[in-house]
């Protein structure tokens, strides 16, 4: 997924335009010849911190060139979505302590605390139906899921997929 969400993320860039008289920039349509995406948004689920220590320099990287990027009202090209299961939830009492420091500690550093990304990672599993809801609302067109993980996981999506008349494909591990 690093390798794709890197080639992406320069295809859009390649859709940058420039006023040729105060080098004001702006992200105009991208062509379809170079991309036929709208928006991208990537979720990524870990059980611990660890693991998401090996892929977040890219991930920071993308966020930072899209708030540099950000301009009047720019969206996000790429969302993320971050999830870390081993975190316990609001609803759960061991994990009420945590996750309120967590998101205290988010709000006033715009900065979330397991990743170092200003994306907050949310404690527990994805509600697909809510995501999905979510993403479909955007508008944004044709809506495709790529999964790569475990085949009981890619049941479920591809599942929630089927109910939102999402596209699925998938990569086991």
């Amino acid at each position: 997924m690093a390798s794709i969400l890197q080639s992406v993320w320069y295809k859009y860039k390649k859709a940058k335009q420039f006023c040729p008289r105060c080098q004001h920039s702006w992200y105009g349509q991208v062509p379809e010849s170079l991309m036929k995406l709208n928006k991208v948004d990537f979720i990524w689920i870990n059980r611990d911190q660890r693991c998401f220590e090996w892929f977040i320099s890219l991930l920071t990287k993308l966020e930072m060139e899209q708030i540099e990027d950000q301009k009047g009202s720019f969206e996000h090209f790429i969302q993320m979505h971050m999830y870390m299961t081993a975190a316990a939830k609001k609803t759960d009492m061991k994990g009420i302590g945590l996750q309120m420091a967590l998101e205290l500690m988010h709000k006033k550093d715009k900065k979330d605390l397991i990743t170092g990304l200003k994306t907050k990672t949310e404690a527990g599993r994805p509600d697909w139906n809510k995501v999905f809801a979510e993403i479909r609302d955007e508008n944004k067109g044709k809506v495709k899921v790529f999964y790569c993980g475990a085949p009981a996981l890619g049941k479920t999506i591809k599942e929630a997929c089927a109910q939102f008349n999402f596209g699925f494909s998938k990569e086991n591990l």
